[in-house]
């Protein structure tokens, strides 16, 4: 099954090589689905297809409709009505609907721009208004820095724009649908469509359980750093999917979207990281071992005029991981993945056992705009 990183790939490229095809994408669901709002779908001319919007029900069904998409270069979303033999192949809870959009892929300008931006692995959110199926074609595009593209409506594009912003100010933003009651009292609902860069995780330590750590972080959908200056130990060989292998933190640059896991097994390195990494950007850090050991840590640093603000040490989560009695390397490492995927997404990591719902949907709602 291929990654978002996978798919935004593949898009840009046939974007730029002026490739046929049709984007399918979930645009809502009601009830708690195994896919999300934004999960693509891309079906080439030959039918073959990437990615998944479903837990598998749907995927030969939307690419048998690409076939319209093709003859008649026609936005269009197809609702399903899912009964209770398509419920536990979806993953929902109860039975419930999912819309896809299936759109022509194109090589027009703003298909070239939308291509570059997830080839740069640039944060934006793509808004299209689903209501109206001729302006569906018609998106704009909301980066950090610019507007690319407009609506006809420019009062209701001004308050898109407002919310693309707030969702580019978050780290985990959630691509949803939202209905909007214009000033002429008409409804849209506008799709925005959420690229966020995949999220980075640096690890200071080449050990041995460091190695599934570097591998699981991958196909969860990390760039993976392995940092450790002992060139026996931090090769291509023990981490063929790293993204990359650095001595020291002096070769890398730590930003909003890094999360740091310490795990050198040498006090000395372990102090210089958690120096370092408690006074970057990175959101999380995550030290391997006892919290009394990184108490220890904590105070070699202070004896060494090395004092962090209680806003800094907030940051820091010691013992690392769920609780989930792990005891093998690569039962820590989904441990301290499942920690820092709880920690991004805003999640508790306790059991879904009874639970109504698995995802709980985005509250961000506007009802008026003016």
């Amino acid at each position: 099954m291929e990654s978002i990183q996978q798919i935004t790939k593949l898009l840009s490229g046939m974007i730029k090589n002026n490739d046929t095809g049709v984007l399918a994408t979930v645009v809502s669901v009601q009830g708690s689905a195994y896919k999300r709002e934004g999960a693509k779908m891309i079906i080439e001319a030959d039918g073959a297809y990437h990615g998944m919007i479903s837990g598998g029900c749907l995927e030969s069904d939307v690419a048998s409709s690409a076939e319209y998409i093709y003859r008649t270069g026609k936005t269009m979303v197809k609702k399903y009505e899912l009964d209770e033999e398509l419920v536990w192949g979806l993953g929902l809870g109860c039975p419930g609907t999912v819309e896809i959009l299936m759109e022509p892929i194109d090589s027009s300008d703003l298909w070239q721009r939308i291509a570059d931006i997830y080839a740069k692995q640039e944060a934006m959110v793509v808004c299209k208004i689903l209501t109206d199926e001729e302006s569906a074609c018609l998106p704009f595009v909301v980066t950090k820095e610019k507007v690319i593209g407009s609506f006809s409506d420019e009062y209701l594009q001004e308050h898109v724009v407002t919310i693309a912003r707030q969702k580019l100010n978050r780290l985990t933003a959630q691509s949803e649908s939202i209905c909007f009651e214009t000033r002429t009292s008409k409804e849209e609902i506008v799709f925005f469509d959420v690229y966020l860069p995949p999220p980075r995780l640096f690890i200071f330590g080449a050990g041995h359980d460091a190695v599934p750590l570097a591998r699981i972080s991958t196909i969860a959908g990390f760039e993976t750093t392995v940092i450790d200056p002992r060139p026996a130990y931090n090769t291509k060989e023990r981490f063929p999917t790293a993204h990359l292998l650095a001595e020291d933190a002096s070769q890398v640059n730590v930003d909003p979207q890094t999360y740091i896991v310490i795990m050198n097994h040498h006090l000395e390195r372990d102090a210089a990281s958690l120096a370092f990494a408690i006074k970057s950007n990175a959101p999380y850090i995550g030290v391997l071992g006892p919290r009394t050991r990184t108490q220890r840590l904590l105070r070699s640093l202070k004896d060494e005029g090395v004092v962090f603000s209680p806003k800094q040490l907030t940051k820091l989560f010691s013992p690392i991981g769920l609780d989930i009695g792990a005891e093998t390397p690569e039962e820590i490492s989904v441990s301290i993945l499942s920690e820092i995927t709880a920690y991004r997404t805003g999640h508790q990591g306790g059991f879904l056992k009874n639970r109504p719902f698995i995802h709980k949907k985005s509250q961000m709602a506007v009802e008026n705009p003016s």
